[in-house]
């Protein structure tokens, strides 16, 4: 019969075999995890590809070095704040960024995904994606921690801007078209922008000018309106070709009187304009919204009027140009 301090002895030594296997367990484990995590950051250098874990009750987020480096910082002097509490956002996506993560975290939306403007190190703007998850809760299942990825996508974003750039454009003046006029006046349509002026242009004689000289001629008339109108605009007005022979500019921050003066000074142009084989004219109307309580639709539809009325007065004035244009035509023939 094995005495009691023989037991002890066998059960101390099996806790310290068990004991020192846990360890070794452990050891393996905690190695295993190291070479999986170096395995990740090699597989992340220079993928453009970073992961951030942010702990919201502490309001820090740990990165890895390949965040750092995809925006070309240094790890150390990165920041661990939460990116939305930096100036390192984009100013125009700031609002839309912390507006996505507050609803996240608040649990109204399902997913987290954004895609936003960074600061480089470089000082010029990157496009990141980024994606994360909530990968812990409090005991009122409240989000406590957040774990994401984010990825360099500023070529793709750039090919995806000028597509829809040239989306936009008209292919005969280079002017932006109606749909970039439809996007621009919802965008503009706001009190910051007050008051808010339009002005509706319709291009004289561009079907005498395809009929009698060929569409050569016409295209050129457009080209000539479309750059008369640019050159009596501010660089923050919009001005498009509205389609066919009419033309719509949108002119944030301008009175009625001062685009009643932009109007004028296109007609100057115009008349001044030496345009062969078919003089330079174009009918003009605008109005103005004033306050949020009038309908930017109906600015337009004035705008339009008031451009239709003029077209009327000018006809007397047209009958010598038109009498004009017969006897260009016949000296062609």
């Amino acid at each position: 019969m094995i005495s009691i301090d023989m037991k002890t002895l066998l059960w101390t030594t099996a806790v310290g075999v068990g004991l020192l296997a846990y360890i070794l367990i452990l050891i393996r484990v905690h190695k295993e995890a190291f070479y999986v995590k170096q395995r990740l950051e090699l597989a992340l250098a220079g993928s453009k590809m970073g992961i951030w874990d942010w702990s919201i009750t502490e309001g820090l987020v740990v990165r890895n070095s390949s965040y750092a480096q995809m925006l070309g910082y240094d790890q150390d002097a990165f920041t661990n704040k939460p990116i939305s509490n930096t100036t390192l956002v984009h100013p125009d996506d700031q609002p839309r960024l912390k507006a996505a993560l507050d609803s996240y975290v608040a649990g109204e939306t399902d997913e987290y995904e954004q895609e936003y403007r960074l600061l480089g190190a470089s000082g010029q703007w990157r496009w990141v994606l980024a994606r994360g998850v909530v990968v812990s809760r409090d005991r009122r299942q409240r989000p406590t921690r957040i774990v994401g990825i984010s990825v360099d996508i500023t070529e793709r974003k750039q090919m995806e801007l000028q597509l829809r750039e040239l989306s936009y454009k008209d292919p005969v003046t280079s002017l932006y078209n109606r749909a970039y006029f439809d996007l621009k006046i919802k965008e503009l349509d706001r009190e910051e922008s007050l008051p808010l002026s339009v002005i509706i242009g319709d291009l004289n004689f561009l079907k005498l000018a395809n009929d009698t000289f060929g569409h050569v001629a016409g295209d050129a008339l457009l080209i000539n309106a479309a750059n008369v109108l640019k050159s009596n605009c501010r660089v923050g007005d919009v001005v498009t070709r509205w389609g066919g022979d009419e033309f719509a500019i949108l002119l944030p921050n301008t009175t009625e009187a001062e685009a009643l003066l932009v109007c004028e000074r296109i007609r100057a142009t115009c008349a001044e304009t030496q345009s062969i084989p078919v003089q330079l004219s174009v009918a003009l109307g605008a109005a103005t919204k004033t306050s949020m309580d009038q309908s930017i639709d109906d600015v337009v539809e004035s705008a339009e009027d008031w451009m239709y009325r003029h077209k009327i007065l000018e006809r007397d004035g047209d009958a010598l140009r038109w009498t004009t244009l017969a006897r260009r035509a016949e000296r062609c023939h």
